[in-house]
């Protein structure tokens, strides 16, 4: 028996000896930082501790249970001492079951406990002591201090525990001067360490009260005479108006801080001039970077094109076009558009169709789509390859047959469009002698064929004698006649062609400012109509007329402002100093490369200090304002309400600067997503796309909403960038159309349908058009998607949803083309239901009220001669046919016409000349 309770009691031994191992192994992983591992130990012993040795251990075991955060063993430890000792240390046990609460989802609002309002001081410490290791955010902070202002022992216990200490050392770390001044306003005056005496100066200037912050700020740097004491000391006294009490204890200052500081007391003492040297500011005049030279004399018609090449390809390709370069690029240069026009104009048929081919995959632009298509329309119709073998055969074995002559020229077109000149030449030079009334195509292709071999004098004679020439031929002819050094023939032909807005606009535009360029006659660019933004641009600067410049600023893309800016900055240096700076400023804000960043603020500080307009410069600079010591005492809320003015009053650098300062004082997402969102809708203004995608990311993406809103900008920017495949990839990744901005989500749902539609995904275009419709959203659609909607419902037989939408439209269209175009496609969509009289009218108030707006009017008129023809009226058809013939002359359809005209007088001939009616 005796032996039998020795091994018991033995047993026991050794178990409370690797019970009382495991726990110090516990202690002693939770002082090393091994937090996770320390709580398993803890864990796996915890059903095995007696109320003595709990109290020995509890602490670190709820520590090593909050820092891992293991829940499940917290709320273990709470209910083992909820049973076992619930009187031990009450508020620590209450504060850790608030802490439980919390993290398993309640509010603060119904998991703080009333009841430590009734314990003793000791415990109430105990509560904000435990409180301590726990991170709360700022508004339960909030609420947890409101709690304890009301009750004297909670807020001296907040106060004693540290607690308080730490949520203002929180708020400050987070710039969060809503819970630093509610600290304040409840406790008042109960700090003691110097950071802390730094926080309640600044909260007594943000009240605006100066003199009282001033008192603190001596107190605190006679107590603590260090830099950061001295900074608030020279701020405060800036605040009170004693500048030059300031400048004193800013005699050598080292920090950015202390030197605007510095700067902002010499600006109000009226002593810009000692800025530059405080702020280190070079007020010499910069030199230009080389890309932004190379961008000014591009629409100076100063072509350098080894720079272009590096540093803007695209515009290196239109370079080589419009100073009629013979210079052929590599396939991986540019534009494929202007490549391909390249290849093209320089008899490279082949290789132009493939370049042409892959550039329409993927369209970007207005002015070079529609272009490449008349190109490849004009290259796809020729089949050379079997035009080579029929016409060859032809040729070489029927020579005595009458199809012998007749095959000359269109033999002579395949030969020229299959790359062999030589033999297409000769074809033609023989046709001229066989031929008694040759076709005028005769001598346009022989032009064409001479361009192609390089001999330029023989080709622009042979433009020259044509009786009918195309726009196309005449835009040859011009470059023909600038190689054969005839530049006033050159100018003549380009005049022509600008005037009368043929095809190839951009090319005989951009030709025609080079040529007169080079004729010394740049002031007869004034009187031409320029149909571009490049030419528009490029014809201003070349002529340096400035308020042609100014007038059309607005409408310009992003590069092509910056341009713009440049070259008014430069104009008014000296005519107009304050216009300089205001030009320089926007270069500025829009620059989205470090050196022209660096060039435009260098010059703006020259402009500035050398006609002593500082003041504009220093107050539209961001930093300048940043560092206002009056903005520094302004709320967030009150910074973006100033910076909303400002955007309304169009001072969008001012207003920048303040948001930015706004950004850097909160980390509220919801107040930071409000300002990244005014930031980017201010890079859009501007069209700053690059610091627009730099400021988005800005933007927080903890949520689907965010995620969304991400989305929705990068959709918005990439559509301004005319990247209309990142556009759409954007617009598909937003889940919930609900977290698009209220006010654009309607413009929105019709501009991813217009790009559903582009992708082929009819049914979910459809879907989306009619959302719109059916919630009577169709007013907040833009017109051109209406436009394009309707035409695109008329098409896949959506006749009703069809005509909704170019009802619409109608009502929107507000430009004498608009409303052309609307009442044209209404009259389309009313022919196909059936409806012929209000079409019939539609297309004849086009032709009557609007003759000069093509091609509609002439379109209009021969779909209203139509129209009188499927009715019977003859008589009526006729006149309108002979119209549109008219209006459409040279071209296909007015081919068609006259084709038209000749069936229907055989047809009144037949009927005796009756008239129906």
């Amino acid at each position: 028996m005796k032996r039998t309770m020795a091994i018991i009691t033995g047993s026991l031994m050794l178990t409370t000896t690797a019970l009382a191992g495991d726990i110090n192994l516990g202690v002693k992983l939770y002082q090393d930082g091994l937090y996770r591992l320390a709580a398993k130990t803890f864990s796996e012993n915890f059903n095995s501790l007696t109320p003595d040795e709990f109290k020995k251990i509890y602490k670190f075991m709820y520590l090593s249970f909050l820092k891992s955060n293991d829940l499940k063993d917290l709320e273990k430890l709470i209910n083992y001492w909820e049973e076992n000792l619930p009187d031990y240390n009450r508020g620590e046990l209450l504060a850790l079951e608030l802490i439980d609460a919390l993290k398993n989802g309640e509010t603060i609002e119904n998991a703080f406990p009333q009841e430590i309002t009734t314990l003793p001081i000791s415990e109430k410490i105990r509560f904000f002591q435990t409180l301590k290791n726990f991170n709360f955010t700022p508004q339960q902070l909030i609420y947890i201090l409101s709690v304890a202002a009301k009750d004297l022992d909670l807020k001296g216990a907040a106060k004693e525990s540290g607690f308080l200490s730490k949520a203002l050392k929180i708020a400050t770390e987070k710039n969060d001067y809503q819970l630093i001044d509610f600290i304040f306003d409840n406790f008042g005056r109960w700090f003691s360490s110097p950071e802390e005496e730094l926080q309640y100066v600044k909260y007594l200037e943000r009240k605006k009260q100066f003199a009282d912050a001033l008192i603190e700020a001596q107190k605190l740097y006679k107590k603590n005479p260090n830099p950061q004491s001295r900074l608030e000391l020279a701020r405060v006294l800036y605040l009170n108006g004693k500048c030059n009490e300031a400048l004193k204890l800013l005699k050598n200052p080292q920090t950015e801080p202390e030197k605007y500081l510095k700067a902002w007391c010499l600006f109000k003492l009226g002593k810009g001039k000692e800025i530059p040297s405080v702020l280190g500011i070079s007020v010499s005049k910069p030199q230009m970077p080389e890309k932004l030279k190379t961008l000014l004399d591009f629409y100076s018609s100063k072509f350098d094109f080894q720079n272009l090449k590096k540093f803007y390809p695209d515009l290196y390709l239109k370079s080589l076009i419009f100073s009629f370069s013979t210079q052929i690029p590599d396939n991986q240069t540019g534009d494929l558009n202007n490549l391909g026009y390249i290849y093209y104009e320089r008899g490279f048929y082949g290789k132009a169709l493939k370049v042409l081919e892959k550039a329409i995959q993927n369209p970007s632009s207005k002015i070079l789509t529609p272009r490449t298509l008349f190109i490849l329309g004009k290259l796809g119709s020729l089949n050379t390859n079997v035009g080579t073998v029929v016409y060859n055969q032809l040729m070489n074995s029927y020579q005595n047959t009458p199809y012998y002559k007749e095959s000359l020229i269109p033999a002579a077109k395949i030969y020229l469009y299959s790359g062999n000149d030589l033999l297409a030449l000769k074809l033609l030079k023989y046709a001229e002698n066989q031929l008694q009334n040759p076709p005028s195509t005769l001598k346009n292709l022989e032009g064409i064929a001479l361009m192609n071999m390089g001999k330029f004098k023989e080709a622009a004679k042979a433009f020259l004698t044509s009786r009918n020439k195309t726009g196309e031929d005449r835009t040859f002819e011009a470059f023909c006649l600038f190689h054969a050094n005839n530049l006033k023939g050159t100018a003549r032909v380009l005049k022509y062609l600008v005037k009368t807005n043929s095809v190839y606009p951009e090319v005989n535009e951009g030709r025609l400012i080079f040529t007169l360029k080079k004729l010394h006659r740049t002031g007869e660019l004034g009187n031409l109509p320029f149909h571009t933004p490049l030419t528009k641009l490029m014809a201003a600067i070349t002529s340096k007329n400035a308020s042609k410049v100014e007038q059309l600023y607005a409408e310009l893309p992003e590069r092509e402002r910056i341009a713009a800016e440049t070259f008014l900055t430069l104009y008014y240096e000296n005519k107009n100093p304050q216009k300089a700076l205001s030009f320089a400023s926007d270069v500025y804000s829009r620059a989205t490369d470090e050196e022209t960043s660096t060039y435009a603020k260098k010059l703006l500080n020259y402009l500035a200090f050398t006609s002593n307009n500082y003041a504009t410069v220093l107050l539209n600079d961001p930093k300048f304002i940043v560092y206002n010591p009056e903005n520094g005492i302004t709320s967030v809320d009150t910074l973006i309400s100033k910076a909303d003015d400002l955007i309304e009053a169009g001072e969008y650098g001012k207003a920048y600067g303040l948001l930015k300062l706004a950004l850097e004082r909160t980390t509220l997402p919801p107040v930071r997503r409000s300002i990244v969102k005014r930031m980017v809708e201010i890079d859009l203004k501007e069209k700053n796309y690059k610091k627009a995608l730099k400021d988005l990311s800005l933007l927080p993406e903890n949520t689907q909403k965010d995620r969304d809103l991400k989305n929705f900008y990068r959709f918005k920017i990439y559509s301004k960038e005319n990247r209309l495949l990142d556009a759409f990839n954007a617009a598909k990744q937003i889940e919930n159309v609900n977290n698009v901005p209220a006010k654009e989500r309607d413009s929105f749902i019709a501009k991813l349908a217009n790009y559903y539609k582009l992708a082929g995904d009819k049914d979910k275009a459809l879907n989306l058009i009619e959302k719109l419709i059916t919630e009577n959203k169709l007013k907040n659609v833009d017109y051109n998607d209406l436009v394009r909607l309707a035409i695109f419902t008329e098409n896949q037989n959506r006749l009703d949803l069809a005509e909704k939408l170019i009802n619409e439209a109608v009502k929107k269209a507000k430009t004498k083309e608009e409303k052309v175009e609307s009442l044209f496609w209404q009259a389309s969509i009313l022919a196909q239901k059936g409806d012929l009289e209000d079409a019939l009218i539609n297309y004849l108030k086009i032709s009557y009220d609007y003759p000069n707006v093509e091609p509609w009017s002439s379109t209009a008129t021969y779909r209203a001669a139509q129209i009188l023809e499927q009715q019977g009226k003859l008589s009526q058809a006729l006149k309108l046919y002979e119209k549109a013939a008219k209006m459409k002359k040279g071209t296909e359809e007015g081919e068609i016409a006259r084709e038209k005209v000749k069936s229907l007088l055989q047809r009144l001939k037949g009927r005796n000349n009756g008239e129906e009616e």
